[in-house]
């Protein structure tokens, strides 16, 4: 096994025990010659393990002053082996709490010398002894990114991942720093065309993961406004949109024929929530570096059109099906989400790498 320069071992470390000590010592018995921890921001209570780590000489350290997330760990010492180690070719992942054996971190790292274009996740099998928090919330989200993204991914929070060094560069760009920051990843390998493979590891959990700083109800609620930010922005649109529709409407039903007062209502509440919408889709939902004097007119001509067919369907609704007013709007919006998704995701906030 080849374990010499062109690889890297990196491993986040937040208020670790002697586990992490134990992890390092297989790795150097192993031949890992470049192994890389992050304090992140632990305190002066975790000075006596770090000082140990430090005195490693495979090891290179490095510090946050205060905690800012496993995301922000990541990204430093990526950053750190991107400017000053350009022979790395591949950084492997590890959890500092034992959870990952060196024979699966060597059996990842052998799959990504075989193969170092795509970004290779250690994929837990989930069998034995498994807290049922870390089973429930993995298979939801692996579920949830299946039917809404179309991606298999049996093991979406694994920690234990070869990521080649072109790969970098872009996952640098995340502006998530917690836990969120793996999910994350997984969107933007698809978002620049990395292939994700998988390689089958142990399922491990030490005392039943009670060292993890995995908070189950902020942690979880961040990763699902990665995982659903389109829909979230959506929603945000949508209740903007309907808040200036409703008033617009009862205002205008004074003084207009039901079409014109319908089309004014639709038109001020398109306006409103477009200008909610189309910063929040360009950057935090398609990441799209596309230039705004091309995206923006596009964008714009797509508001019109989609204002046009939900004022048809609105219009239909109410005089066909005889429906209230206020509750058409939403029944016709919901006809139209899709389609808007579809053309704002595939032509006009299209990544310049993806139309290459």
């Amino acid at each position: 096994m080849d374990n010499g320069k062109s690889c890297a071992i990196l491993i986040p470390a937040y208020e670790p025990d002697e586990k992490l000590l134990i992890l390092l010592e297989n790795l150097t018995a192993a031949g890992y010659t470049r192994i890389f921890v992050v304090d992140d921001g632990s305190g002066s209570s975790f000075a006596p393990i770090f000082e140990k780590v430090s005195g490693c000489p495979q090891v290179v350290l490095l510090h946050h002053v205060a905690n800012r997330g496993k995301g922000a760990a990541l990204k430093t010492a990526f950053s750190h082996i991107y400017r000053k180690y350009p022979d790395i070719k591949v950084v492997i992942t590890a959890d500092s709490d034992g959870q990952h054996r060196v024979e699966d971190i060597a059996k990842v790292q052998e799959t990504a010398a075989a193969d170092p274009g795509k970004l290779w996740l250690g994929v837990r099998q989930f069998d034995g002894k498994v807290p049922l928090r870390s089973k429930i919330g993995n298979r939801l989200t692996a579920f949830l990114m299946r039917i809404f993204l179309g991606m298999d991914i049996a093991d979406t929070q694994t920690g234990l991942r070869a990521i080649p060094r072109e790969f970098i560069p872009p996952l640098m760009q995340i502006s998530y720093d917690r836990y969120e920051f793996e999910l994350e990843m997984l969107l933007c390998a698809r978002r620049y065309g990395f292939v994700i493979g998988a390689v089958p590891i142990k399922t491990l959990y030490i005392d039943n993961n009670a060292s993890s700083h995995f908070h189950p109800l902020r942690d979880s609620f961040k990763i699902y406004i990665v995982l659903f930010r389109y829909i979230l922005v959506s929603l945000l649109t949508a209740l903007v949109d309907y808040l200036v529709y409703v008033p617009v409407l009862w205002i205008a039903l004074r003084y207009l024929a039901v079409p014109a007062a319908t089309a004014a209502a639709v038109a001020s509440g398109r306006i409103a929530g477009a200008a909610v919408q189309y910063s929040l889709v360009r950057k935090v939902v398609f990441h799209s570096d596309s230039p705004m004097y091309k995206t923006l007119p596009q964008y714009l001509l797509l508001v019109t059109l989609s204002g046009l067919a939900s004022y048809l369907v609105l219009h239909s609704i109410e005089s066909g099906a005889n429906w209230n007013f206020y509750i058409a709007k939403p029944a016709a919006e919901l006809l139209i989400y899709l389609a808007n998704f579809l053309i704002q995701k595939e032509f006009i906030f299209k990544r310049r790498e993806d139309r290459q």
